[in-house]
This record gives structure tokens, sequence and C-alpha cells, in this order.
């Protein structure tokens, strides 16, 4: 008898290698069938015939993919359509769990198998894909970033050419012309995710009780949310910063004792919009500029206090979006009666 029942998936930008597994009640694990598809519309069409084919129809066929760049999301919105569970694990997770299977070699097709046998073994969150706003908005906030990126390396080379001996006019003009149009550019993706949020009432409420906090603006609301499609499936603050590869990591064995440090294994782009909101917060968010100061008395670098507070402010964004609160710097003292009336 067959108690589960998954699919493996590993992609790359042109193929996708799938195995079908399945877990029975001896909790053997046994393979239905491998193959590889072309990452097309009619690949994916050829790939659901096979699984058809091949599946055991009494029990409900499960899928597990790895977050792979961007080459996963037209499979993933694909089988979300068909009514499919989807499961989307990070590949430092799948990682781990290659290795604790001692698997020497590492092919697409292994990576597949393991993928399929995860799926088996572990309980794993079913995956929510981005609602449609969420994700125009995180096609503008990601433009963004790469704008901001290329400002940066056309502000150095205009400063390099300005310094040489003999700076040429002409092309200090043209990086002048290029910085230009980023600069027109960014203003214009701002405008579109202002408007963008001014469209749907409800969430621009939330974003206004959100850019409260101070520190805060529009372009960092925008970003986490749309990385985390609106929390939709955080159910606390662990789990969140977590996610955002906040989580802390600690190593100790016998007399060795390591320094903890975050994990870094999570979303980097919500790491890298709080960076400059956090810096401001502590001058101006008098809670986070308290817990700045009595964390980096401890510390040796005022880096690590300064992910604190990115860590706490990104936690604060959540409580103020799921309690449709504003702001509150006396929080710590009115809990108690938040709690009262709440």
């Amino acid at each position: 008898m067959i108690l589960k029942q998954n699919v493996g998936i590993d992609l790359s930008m042109k193929k996708f290698d799938v195995n079908l597994s399945v877990l029975d009640t001896s909790f053997d694990k046994r393979c239905l069938g491998t193959k590889q598809f072309e990452n097309t519309a009619n690949g994916f069409n050829q790939f659901m015939e096979w699984i058809d084919k091949r599946k055991d129809k009494t029990v409900e066929e499960l899928f597990t993919l790895e977050f792979t760049g961007v080459y996963y999301e037209q499979l993933a919105y694909f089988l979300r359509e068909k009514g499919k569970t989807v499961h989307m694990v990070i590949p430092s997770k799948s990682k781990k769990y290659c290795e604790s299977l001692s698997i020497a070699s590492k092919t697409d097709k292994l990576d597949a198998q393991a993928l399929a046998w995860m799926g088996l073994e572990r309980k794993l969150r079913e995956w929510e894909p981005l609602s449609s706003i969420f994700l125009s908005l995180r096609v503008l906030t990601r433009e963004r970033e790469e704008l901001l990126k290329e400002r940066t390396i056309v502000s150095n080379r205009l400063h390099a050419v300005k310094h040489k001996a003999s700076p040429s006019e002409a092309t200090i003009n043209r990086y002048n012309e290029r910085l230009s149009l980023i600069n027109d550019q960014i203003e214009e993706i701002e405008n579109e995710i202002k408007e963008m949020i001014k469209s749907d009432e409800k969430l621009n409420e939330k974003v206004k009780n959100i850019i409260t906090i101070p520190g805060v603006a529009l372009v960092t609301v925008s970003t986490v949310l749309s990385e985390t499609n609106g929390f939709s499936s955080v159910l606390n603050q662990k789990q969140l910063t977590s996610y955002a590869g906040y989580d802390v990591q600690l190593k100790e064995s016998g007399k060795f004792k390591g320094k903890s440090k975050i994990s870094k294994q999570g979303n980097a782009h919500i790491r890298r919009v709080l960076h400059f909101p956090a810096q401001t917060a502590i001058t101006y968010n008098k809670p986070l500029g308290t817990f700045y100061e009595r964390v980096n008395a401890k510390k040796e670098k005022s880096m690590i206090a300064g992910v604190g507070v990115q860590r706490k402010l990104l936690c604060l964004i959540y409580a103020i979006w799921k309690t449709d609160r504003v702001f509150d710097p006396n929080y710590e003292t009115n809990k108690y009666h938040y709690k009262k009336v709440g």
C-alpha cells in the first residue's frame, strides 16, 4: 500500500529532471520513473501526461522543487493552476538533505531523486504563489535594486575618470548622462510603486500604518511585502527572521566556543533593503536606538548591533501589518493595556 507519492524536480534554464517516487507502509522508498523534459509550455504538458501514466491513482501526487533563480517559476505556477500541491525548498536545505544520504556524485538526476525523497520523508509547507499585485511589486522593487547597483558602478567610474591625469570631457558628459537616465528610471519606478499600492485600498491603509515607523519608507515596505507575499505564509516572527536570513547560528563543541552570527541563508533582497532604514532608525526611532546602544556596548563591531536593528525593524513591520496599528514608541509600556482592550 502506498502512503505517499512525490515528484522531485530539478530545474535549469532549458530542461528539468523529474523523479516520481513513493513511500509504502514499510516506509521503504521506491522510484516509479525518471525522465527529462524541456523547460517550456510544451514540456510541461508532456510532463503531466507522463506523470498521469505512472502515478498511483489512489494517492495524491505532491511536487517538490528548489528555489533556483527564476527558472522554477513558470513550472511552479503551471502546477498550481492545475490544482497540484507544490512544495518549495531553499537550496541550502536540499543540499543538507543530499549530504545526509551520503550521495557522493552530483547530477541533475540525483538532485531530482533527493528532492523526491525529501518530499516523502519530510512534512514540507505548501507553497503559496505570489498574488498578482505582490508579483508586480516584486518585479519593480528588484528592477530598482539593480538600477541602484548600476548607479553605484557608474558613479565610481565617473569619479575615477575625473581624477585621471587628463580627464576627457566627452567621457565625463556620457557618464553624467548615464547617471541622469538611471536616476530618472529609479524615480519612474518609485512612482509606479506608489500608484500600484494606492490602487488597492486595503493594502494602501496597511502600508500607511507601517510607514509611521521612523526610518521605514514606501520602497522598504514594498520590498518586504513583495518578497514575503504579504506575509501570507508567515506564522510567527521566528519563521520570518529565518526566511530573511537573520536567524542566529552558534557552533559549540567541547571546549570550542564559536561566535554567533546570522545565517544569511534567506532572502537577500529583504536584508539589503533594510540596511539604510536601520541606520536611520538608530537615530530617529527611540526604542531601536536604545536597543542599538545596549547591544553595541557588548559587541566588538557596530555592524553586529546594526544587523540586530534590521532584524527588529523587520519584526516591527510584520507586527504592524498583522495588528493594523500605527507605530507606537511607547508600546512596551502600553502592551498590557492593548491586551485588555484587544
